[in-house]
């Protein structure tokens, strides 16, 4: 019988605003007219298939080795619920 799950465990994980205090926390930088992108030698390390340009709404995720995941929140809703 098929039936659904959840995922178990919890994430910790905050939606990007294009704050500048945000742009300093990940060592982001303004590029175009709506996108940021990494900038080289920041201290937050992103995953290597994390997207080159991320948009305010997109959601920026910690995973446990200190890496940073970002999804678009279409995909975030799709993925995670809110459990706090």
């Amino acid at each position: 019988m098929l039936h659904e799950y959840r995922k178990k465990t919890t994430i910790k994980a905050e939606q990007f605003d294009g704050s500048d205090e945000m742009m300093k926390k990940y060592g982001l930088k303004k590029f175009g007219w709506k996108g940021f992108i990494k900038v080289p030698n920041s201290k937050k390390r992103f995953r290597l298939d994390a997207p080159m340009i991320i948009e305010a709404g997109d959601w920026l995720i910690e995973n446990d080795k200190a890496e940073v995941d970002v999804l678009s929140d279409e995909d975030f809703r799709r993925t995670y619920e809110r459990c706090d």
